[in-house]
């Protein structure tokens, strides 16, 4: 009850709080489909999926890349390594990528690729 005084003192009632743990969810959620989206458009599921290809699988990926969790220029950098052909074998799909993509991809990887 405590809470809920302090809450209404401050002049946001529930039905805001709801509202905007509701858009925090949404918005975090369409993050992880957006970038899941730019993979899929970008053709990396056709190597990282589960395939003949004896690329690293999304799973192998995140848990590789989990140590960057937290560290704020590492999808930046990562990203770089990636275009410039440091990161794995030197590919031409991922010279390709912007390096806006490549930074989200790395992002979305190093947080775990859901």
């Amino acid at each position: 009850m405590r809470n809920g005084i302090y809450i209404l003192m401050i002049g946001l009632s529930m039905k805001t709080i709801y509202t905007l743990a509701f858009v925090v969810l949404v918005l975090t959620a369409n993050t992880a489909h957006a970038n899941r989206q730019l993979a899929v458009r970008n053709g990396c599921m056709g190597c990282h999926a589960d395939t003949e290809y004896d690329a690293p699988t999304w799973p192998e990926l995140a848990a590789k890349y989990h140590k960057y969790q937290g560290q704020a220029d590492a999808a930046s950098i990562q990203g770089d390594k990636l275009r410039q052909g440091k990161l794995f074998k030197n590919i031409k799909a991922h010279r390709k990528l912007t390096p806006t993509n490549a930074t989200d991809l790395m992002q979305w990887i190093i947080d775990g690729a859901n």
